[in-house]
């Protein structure tokens, strides 16, 4: 997909709608610039905010520290 835009007063750009629909990025989201030669690579920064809700549904165990510590000791222990 090849797009043209013109760069706007200080050195603003408008990312056509194709793009981000295809690259799903909506007002707020931050995008990374990388900078190769002549190119300016864009993607979207995923943010740990943005992951939230991602495990719904997720069978995750929690375990305390002192449950963790009493398996590992009793682990050695059995091991002699």
């Amino acid at each position: 997909m090849d797009e043209v835009v013109k760069i706007m007063a200080r050195g603003l750009i408008a990312l056509p709608s194709e793009v981000r629909k295809k690259l799903n990025l909506k007002e707020g989201d931050i995008v990374k610039l990388e900078v190769k030669e002549n190119e300016i690579v864009i993607r979207k920064e995923e943010r740990l905010y943005d992951l939230k809700g991602s495990l719904k549904g997720a069978k995750v165990q929690y375990k305390s520290f002192a449950q963790i510590l009493q398996e590992e000791l009793s682990k050695k222990h059995r091991e002699g």
